[in-house]
């Protein structure tokens, strides 16, 4: 750890006074008894199923405060689904977790605050730069003016990423867009850290620095940390654990662990070739000695491994012989014990119940709600959001084609000019099929590419409810529609000047345009949620759209009037955009068509939480 990254932690220690700071400046800030608590991390009996796949069966962990707990496992061992559920991301099938005593199921908004959580692959918006990313994590934070400025340039010290503050993230090398991932994780300077793969991507040196903040930081958090990298487990942890198959096959210290390998007390001598001939059945004879094993030492010299057994002490023994018979010896060497063996041993299939705790299951059928909807989390989704819009082609485009598109459907199509009336009956006819196509172009990304890019997990293991993030979202998509639509008043100012048109009915029209374009928005995001491939999300919202919106044509109406009762022409026409938005456009103002509109946005937005809940959990 450099000298500048220690004086920027003492600087957000001393800088923000213990208990009223960024790190418990939130409601239902943690007692004092809370944070003298040894035990952080509490997972009690997890259980998680995908269909019919256990990928984790009934595992049981505590990480205390001061500790970093490696967690080691092949891939598909079970590892990240733990730490999702660690995190509140996934939902146990079975089991609970704690961080900081507080139940992350039923509670999931307030445990999330008190924790850091860097995911596999680092995920971000990288439609943003690292500043205006943590400038968003800062906001979701509560840390907010000095406070977050302060968390901020705390956590760009401490990770080295001032160099690229201002470059887009998708620009960035994959050590960069790591360091990136570990800044938003250290920013509100957390309990809890959960660390997925930290260093990985990263320069030996960056290994390093990385390394020794962690241990730096220890002192006073529980760290958790999924690495491949076993001198990572050596160098930065307490204490290790090992799972296969979803279950814990061996934990301990790395020194406890080192004894479990064949190799713990091995004793290895190299000699000059063909000095090693009558040494091996010597060392074979030894009582404490298990085995021996010859390698190619290189150089023409021999290797000889003599295996302890049972983790013996043959070093004793070994020396004297050496100098008693005189062996050629050029070195002799004790060997610790070799992590990457034990860890190849334990996870091939052995199984040892004793290294789990045991305690009783709780049974979790369901996820709880995840808190309340404060407007301020939904403002600072919507806000990330209309970043993203415009610093993409995105929005640009929606409104420029929509702005064309309407100017040539009123003026030519519609026979603006021919027509010679003070009206926008043309201009308002065209609304309902032309954000048939391009509002899909909108809502396409939503949630599809969250999911395809894994920001989703980021997202939903901040402080902030699932209802605020699917409302932010929806109300940024609604800002960049009502803004192509507010352009075209210049329509409006234009029937004005050519002659006396009724501006109520106009105005009326707006509204119901308005309205309609936050209904097909709703659609489009709900489908957006259950798929991680935009083109279907854009094909499966225009096709509902559609559906939403034919329902009042007369060829459908006649298709029904044949064979079906008139409360189902009814109802069909009932569901119909068109037929609702016809009425507003003409000014005739009626409530229920209002409501229609307003139900709609609602019940899809609904499901729109549901499906995000769902699709996570899968």
């Amino acid at each position: 750890m450099t000298r500048r990254n220690r004086t920027h932690l003492r600087r957000l220690r001393s800088e923000v006074p213990h208990g009223a700071g960024f790190k418990y400046d939130f409601p239902d800030a943690p007692s004092r008894e809370a944070m003298a608590m040894t035990t952080m991390v509490a997972a009690n009996s997890l259980s998680k199923r995908f269909g019919h796949l256990l990928a984790v069966d009934d595992l049981s962990l505590t990480v205390d405060r001061g500790e970093v707990l490696g967690f080691l496992g092949p891939n598909g061992s079970g590892k990240s689904t733990t730490m999702k559920m660690i995190t509140g991301f996934l939902t146990p099938s079975a089991g609970s977790v704690e961080i900081c005593g507080i139940d992350v199921a039923t509670r999931p908004i307030d445990a999330q605050r008190r924790l850091g959580y860097l995911p596999e692959g680092a995920p971000a918006y990288a439609d943003l730069t690292p500043g205006t990313y943590l400038k968003f994590i800062a906001d979701v934070r509560r840390l907010h003016g000095a406070l977050g400025r302060l968390a901020i340039d705390g956590a760009v010290a401490l990770t080295n990423i001032a160099d690229v503050l201002d470059q887009p993230i998708e620009t960035l090398s994959k050590g960069y867009k790591r360091r990136v991932g570990l800044a938003q994780a250290l920013l509100h300077d957390p309990d809890v850290l959960i660390l997925d793969e930290p260093t990985d991507g990263l320069d030996p040196n960056q290994k390093h620095e990385v390394r020794s903040l962690i241990r730096a930081m220890s002192q006073d958090k529980a760290i958790i940390i999924s690495t491949h990298i076993l001198d990572e487990v050596e160098t930065v942890c307490d204490r290790s654990l090992i799972i296969a198959d979803g279950r814990i096959v061996a934990q301990g210290t790395p020194r406890e662990l080192e004894r479990r390998s064949r190799y713990f007390n091995a004793v290895s001598l190299t000699f000059a070739s063909g000095g090693a001939d009558t040494v091996h059945a010597e060392l074979e004879a030894l009582p404490d000695v298990a085995a021996v094993e010859a390698r190619n030492g290189g150089s023409d010299k021999v290797e000889l491994v003599a295996l302890a057994r049972d983790g013996r002490d043959i070093l004793s023994c070994i020396a004297p012989k050496a100098r008693q018979r005189g062996w050629s010896v050029e070195q002799l060497q004790l060997l610790r014990g070799h992590l990457d063996d034990v860890f190849r041993t334990v996870t091939a299939g052995v199984h040892d119940a004793d290294e789990v705790p045991t305690r009783a299951p709780s049974r979790i059928d369901a996820a709880a709600p995840r808190g309340s909807m404060p407007l301020r989390d939904v403002w600072t989704i919507c806000r990330r959001e209309l970043i993203g819009y415009f610093s993409t082609p995105i929005a640009y485009v929606f409104i420029v084609v929509f702005l064309a598109a309407m100017g040539a459907f009123t003026f030519f199509l519609g026979g603006f000019f021919t027509r010679g009336q003070a009206t926008l009956d043309s201009f308002f006819r065209f609304h309902p099929w032309l954000y048939l196509f391009l509002i899909p172009a909108i809502t396409m990304r939503l949630w599809a590419e969250e999911r395809k890019s894994g920001s989703i997990e980021l997202l939903l293991t901040l402080p902030v409810s699932t209802s605020s993030a699917v409302l932010g979202k929806f109300v940024a998509a609604w800002v960049v529609a009502t803004l192509g639509l507010l352009l075209t008043t210049t329509i409006w100012l234009t029937v004005n000047y050519l002659g006396s048109p009724d501006n109520a009915a106009i105005a009326t029209g707006y509204l119901g345009s308005f309205f309609m374009a936050g209904g097909y928005l709703a659609i489009g995001a709900f489908v957006s949620a259950t798929t991680r491939n935009q083109v279907i999300a854009f094909i499966v919202t225009a096709v509902l759209c559609f559906v939403f919106t034919a329902s009042g044509l007369s060829v459908v109406l006649e298709f029904f009037s044949g064979w079906a009762p008139r409360a189902v022409l009814d109802a069909v026409a009932n569901f119909s955009f068109l037929e609702h938005f016809r009425k507003v456009s003409r000014g005739v103002v009626d409530l229920r068509d209002i409501v229609f509109f307003i139900s709609t946005i609602v019940f899809f937005l609904f499901a729109n939480v549901v499906a995000v809940e769902h699709r996570k959990n899968t």
